[in-house]
């Protein structure tokens, strides 16, 4: 019997996985996903194209620049960041970031990545032409779901509190549209996301009527 294409292949693994779980039960879907070794089946490979040229257009709003007028330097939030191809690459634009996953397995997988680039920076973290600033910003990974906000609620020696800029690729497309639009309405609604500005990578976001689209 022939075999299906090899895309046919992985994406029925990916969806049968999260076919008839529930929703409050997709987390160890993917963590179970990560700790087999099956993150290739949406692993890109490096950070976003789009994301990379929207951070070094410059027409594009103050927002991407890495500091604020005061000087002090902006923090992003990256949801689902994998292994923390988009993480790394915000943070090699200037900004210091923090990338959060579900996973344990991806997080230490993330810290490996992240020591490796920031160390020796590959070239796919810049468009073609750019130059990368001189002063990099941090990079640092946190364990939690983004969907609880409780893994924002830690002392006051942590790092996750209050963010400039949030970018989202991961986690609105693995929970489908009603759930994208339900998390995206209650993040703006917490204390530590209440002035950041949103990039959105597919449908539409919304914050304070700030929104960025990317195809």
């Amino acid at each position: 019997m022939d075999q299906p294409p090899a895309q046919a292949r992985t994406g029925g693994r990916l969806l049968n996985t999260f076919l008839n779980r529930p929703i409050e039960n997709h987390t160890s879907g993917w963590s179970d996903l990560w700790d087999s070794g099956e993150s290739g089946l949406w692993d890109r490979g490096k950070a976003s194209p789009a994301l990379v040229d929207l951070i070094e257009r410059q027409d594009t709003s103050s927002f991407f620049d890495p500091f604020t007028q005061d000087g002090r330097r902006k923090k992003a939030l990256v949801p689902g960041c994998g292994r923390g191809y988009d993480a790394v690459m915000l943070a090699l634009h200037g900004f210091d970031v923090v990338g959060l996953e579900v996973s344990e397995t991806a997080v230490k997988e993330a810290e490996i990545y992240a020591a490796a680039e920031l160390s020796r920076p590959s070239s796919y973290h810049f468009g073609e032409g750019y130059c990368a600033p001189s002063s990099k910003g941090s990079v640092w990974f946190e364990l939690g779901d983004f969907l609880n906000p409780r893994w924002a609620r830690g002392d006051e020696s942590d790092q996750t509190g209050g963010f400039d800029l949030v970018y989202d690729y991961t986690v609105s497309l693995a929970h489908f549209a009603s759930i994208s639009t339900r998390y995206l309405v209650m993040a703006v609604q917490l204390p530590d996301f209440k002035d950041s500005f949103y990039v959105h990578c597919i449908r539409n976001s919304v914050n304070n009527g700030q929104k960025v689209w990317l195809e």
